[in-house]
């Protein structure tokens, strides 16, 4: 009976990863395929522009529940979970509020974007509440194991946002048609995702006041520590975006925007399923056993490792035939700024995805603080290239030399901690 209960648990769990990883093979393959199009539908002006919008919402809507929402996974009973689930909401309308406030600011100082974009830049005010609302549900639809609806939220919403985008782009709405795309996209994401909650409304509506303070209270280390943490961990990159933007113009930034986007899909797509398949799973068992997940950590750094090393060699011999080839003349310098980032984004397709080592033992710390090193070292070559006017090429090999020796360092960090405590036939005995 027990056997047969693990062998269910196991065909569960590839069953899982397998809608998931379905799911975002989907999506990232919809991202690519419609870059065809829209390189060649939007200028680079008006991609840098809207990629500056994003990145709004890219920064502060990882943060928009305070980092409360994968509480929702780990809460002890299901009524807990729903008291979080209403507290991440009312944390979301607040951020959203506070965060907007700052938006327009941002967009009264540059009156380029609300010149290309006009008022549909107010949309990216939608696109962060939303946001926040699906990060809180793909938590909530974790705990209940909804994996299809997760699926479904991600495959549709990119297809719609895309699709969109290469509609309006015929009619040459520029940014406006961008935005408005982004923003019935994530709805329609919004829609999947809750379709579960909205069946079981009931549970939500026995929330109280008192009940989320409660949670709130319970669960003040995630806006204490692991916020902070991650707002820093997104910071390092999407600062790098208005970093560009202030140094080199919006064309120039449209053409990195495109690199910057190419080069996060083997991260997205392989490194993250790859660590889940391989990684999570039994980095938890080993450690239970041993005190350490050195086995785990070298199977798939091993498996990691061999996809980085041919995407980088293509990457640094290819990239500008291959940019210029798939999405237009143009952009073939997108190409060229991916050879002075590809080497370390190799590292970072290997290291990445392996960090969630330091929450399997209590070591979060430590990568807060490598993050710290990571944005010092942005702010850095900023600086340096203000004060020297140095070219975008200049930038780029500091911030991928940088980069790069602090993610071996994390990786360090995240290999020494995995040590073994405890030999494992006593664990087993």
């Amino acid at each position: 009976m027990k056997k047969k209960l693990h062998t269910l648990l196991q065909h569960r769990f590839v069953r899982s990863v397998a809608t998931l990883f379905s799911g975002s093979l989907a999506g990232q393959l919809i991202v690519v395929g419609s870059s065809f199009f829209t390189s060649r539908l939007y200028t680079d002006a008006e991609m840098g522009i809207y990629t500056l919008m994003v990145t709004v919402v890219t920064l502060f809507g990882s943060v928009a529940c305070l980092k409360y929402e994968p509480a929702i996974v780990t809460a002890e009973n299901d009524d807990e979970a729903y008291d979080l689930v209403g507290l991440c909401f009312v944390l979301c309308a607040a951020v959203t509020a506070v965060v907007s406030v700052g938006y327009c600011v941002y967009l009264w100082l540059k009156p380029e974007i609300w010149a290309s974009a006009g008022p549909f830049a107010l949309l990216t005010i939608g696109v962060l509440f939303l946001t926040g609302v699906n990060d809180v549900m793909y938590n909530y639809n974790t705990r209940f194991q909804n994996y299809d609806l997760i699926s479904k939220a991600y495959v549709w919403s990119s297809a719609l946002k895309y699709s969109m985008q290469i509609g309006l782009g015929f009619f040459g709405c520029s940014t406006p048609g961008l935005n408005t795309s982004n923003l019935t996209g994530t709805a329609l994401g919004s829609y999947f995702h809750t379709r579960y909650l909205w069946y079981r409304k009931d549970k939500l509506r026995e929330v109280t006041w008192q009940r989320m303070r409660a949670a709130a209270v319970k669960y003040r280390r995630q806006p204490l520590f692991a916020a902070p943490a991650f707002f820093v961990s997104t910071a390092c990159f999407q600062l790098l975006n208005f970093f560009i933007e202030m140094l080199y113009g919006l064309a120039t930034f449209g053409l990195y925007g495109l690199s910057f986007r190419m080069l996060n899909v083997p991260i997205t797509l392989i490194g993250n399923n790859v660590a889940r398949i391989l990684f999570f799973k039994n980095a938890a068992e080993e450690y239970n056993q041993t005190g350490g997940y050195r086995r785990a950590l070298l199977v798939t750094t091993g498996v990691l490792t061999a996809i980085a090393i041919p995407m980088v060699v293509l990457l640094c011999l290819l990239s500008p035939w291959l940019f210029s080839t798939f999405f237009g003349e143009q952009w073939r310098m997108s190409g060229v700024y991916a050879i002075y980032l590809a080497p370390m984004y190799g590292i970072r397709l290997v290291v990445q995805p392996l960090t969630q080592a330091l929450v399997i033992v209590r070591k979060q710390s430590v990568e807060f603080f490598i993050q710290c090193a990571f944005l010092a070292c942005s702010l850095l070559a900023f600086l340096y290239c203000r004060l020297a006017a140095a070219p975008i090429e200049a930038f780029l090999v500091l911030i991928g030399i940088s980069y790069s020796i602090f993610y071996l360092i994390l990786y360090g960090a995240i290999f020494f901690f995995g040590r073994p405590s405890r030999p494992a036939a006593k664990a087993q005995a």
